[in-house]
């Protein structure tokens, strides 16, 4: 018996970070949305196919709640724990099957059930488990966060896949290394593409499409394109079968999805107002924008919010920048391209956000500094969150704070030796905040007690001396010593001036009794 069940398990999963699974990201998406559901601060939450485990622990470390986890592979299972064990948070993992995992007695109710690409891979046997699974065992008004491949987007891109296995297959000799299969693999699409068949000069997205696969790392090909289970539905099926368990279709996980002004065109626009019946109305928005990639959420038991409720909700949540002010880019790209953010709103927004050191504020607090009105902060606030420079606030506690001062300890270990995992956990955000290299690298040498730009520039440069690694600047690598430790203090200064205060507030930095 095949223990994999058909999926892909030559090379490791990513160490990809999905913020939208979390619990407070889908409580925010639901409440812009609308919609009531019931995800409490402490949750209990079900992730199924964790890969690596990144993303259950950092909202894990976040968190005061009980997170269950599921993956077939006992690697990634030995690494999520690994992980967990670190922050010390409530987390239970298991690398049964689903089928195995759905009939075992002591599983609670749970808040929120995750599945993050796992629906596109799996077989349909597997698709039912997970079915009946969430429907014996999400609770009334829990939620339910699937992310899928889906049409009317991959109608062109499937035959690419299915060349790209033809190419796995090919030949006798078996391919040395799991990377190697993916190289036969893409120089067999290469080959086909190269001698001009028809069908490649008939469906353009197709050929763009295999063009941009030698860019993509050898293991998000092979997870994504190399197991035995390929289903690509339409949006109409999935929400049918979601009914099926009792849940309602709320909206995309992916705020910046819902601006229809950057990604439907003003006849679509129109067409869409016509349609009252809500999965006729998405239906018809995939054709219109392609949708190939759909993070969607379902809640059991949706009940829908007046406007007064809604705003009172809004304006009692919380709200803080991740990021540096000056690294807010006041554009954003949807189906119809990019499209310029009035600053006369956001500007004044983003340095409210900025202002008493990043402290988190609510929307309503927002809204009296603000020279807009209060649906035009919230409209700005879930654009700026789309955008992932804003994340909604949560009062960090005790047990939150030592939870991410463990977990981040491990993050900025394994950045010593160039291991890096790219997010560290925040108390006050509930999940991942991207962090780069040398950020981590400064937070290391900060710990341990440099407090000059000389002294952070030179911890990190000794740990590029180690791993061979060079500072950038204007996209170059440069080479001499001197000129490494002039960049790293220039990025030194910066990380002293604005990402420490910040990260401080995010309570990345380890707290008081943590030293």
């Amino acid at each position: 018996m095949d223990w994999s069940e058909g999926y892909y398990a030559g090379l490791d999963y990513t160490f990809g970070y999905y913020h939208e699974m979390g619990p407070d990201h889908l409580r925010l998406a639901c409440l812009t949305a609308g919609v009531h559901c019931e995800i409490p601060d402490a949750s209990t939450y079900l992730e199924l196919g964790f890969g690596q485990g990144v993303s259950i622990n950092l909202h894990a470390a976040g968190s005061e709640g009980a997170f269950h986890g599921v993956d077939f592979n006992p690697a990634h299972v030995l690494h999520a724990e690994g992980l967990a064990e670190r922050s010390g948070a409530t987390v239970h993992l298991s690398d049964e099957s689903f089928a195995a995992f759905a009939a075992r007695k002591d599983l609670p109710m749970f808040d929120v059930i995750a599945l993050h690409g796992v629906w596109s891979w799996v077989s349909d046997e597997n698709r039912r488990v997970i079915l009946d699974l969430i429907r014996k065992k999400l609770r009334r008004g829990g939620v339910v966060y699937l992310s899928y491949n889906c049409m009317p987007g991959w109608a062109s891109r499937g035959a690419v896949r299915h060349l790209l296995n033809l190419g796995r297959a090919r030949g006798s000799e078996a391919a040395t290394t799991p990377e190697a299969e993916v190289d036969r693999a893409l120089a067999f699409v290469g080959k086909v593409t190269a001698a001009g068949p028809r069908f490649f000069r008939d469906e353009p997205q197709a050929t763009k499409h295999a063009a941009g696969l030698a860019k993509q790392s050898r293991r998000y090909i092979a997870h994504e394109y190399f197991n035995a289970d390929w289903h690509v539905p339409y949006f109409s099926d999935v929400a049918t079968e979601m009914a099926g368990a009792k849940l309602t279709f709320v909206d995309s996980a992916r705020l910046l999805d819902r601006i229809a002004e950057i990604n439907i065109p003003a006849d679509g626009v129109a067409l869409l107002a016509e349609i009252s019946e809500p999965v006729m109305r998405e239906s018809v928005r995939d054709y219109l924008v392609n949708q190939r990639f759909r993070p969607d959420i379902f809640v059991k038991g949706a009940i829908r919010l007046s406007k007064l409720e809604q705003d009172a909700r809004l304006g009692a949540q919380a709200f803080v920048l991740i990021c540096p002010l000056d690294e807010i880019d006041f554009r954003i790209s949807g189906a119809l391209g990019e499209a310029t953010l009035p600053e006369a709103i956001y500007r004044p927004l983003s340095e409210a956000l900025a202002a008493e050191a990043f402290r988190p504020k609510t929307a309503a607090v927002l809204a009296e500094t603000a020279s807009a009105s209060f649906d035009d902060v919230i409209a700005a606030l879930t654009v700026l969150t789309g955008m992932g420079v804003v994340r909604p606030a949560r009062e960090a506690t005790p047990t939150t704070r030592g939870q991410c001062d463990g977990y981040n300890a491990l993050v900025l270990e394994r950045a010593l030796s160039g291991r890096q995992l790219k997010h560290m956990a925040s108390p006050v955000t509930g999940g991942g905040v991207l962090t780069t290299r040398s950020t981590q690298l400064f937070l290391q040498a900060w710990n341990e007690g440099a407090r000059t730009p000389e002294a952070l520039a030179a911890r990190v440069w000794a740990v590029f001396e180690r791993t061979n690694e060079r500072a950038t600047k204007d996209g170059r690598d440069v080479v001499s010593r001197e000129e490494n430790l002039q960049v790293l203090g220039e990025k030194a200064e910066r990380f002293l001036m604005q990402i420490l205060p910040l990260y401080r507030t995010l309570g990345i930095l380890p707290s008081p009794k943590a030293g």
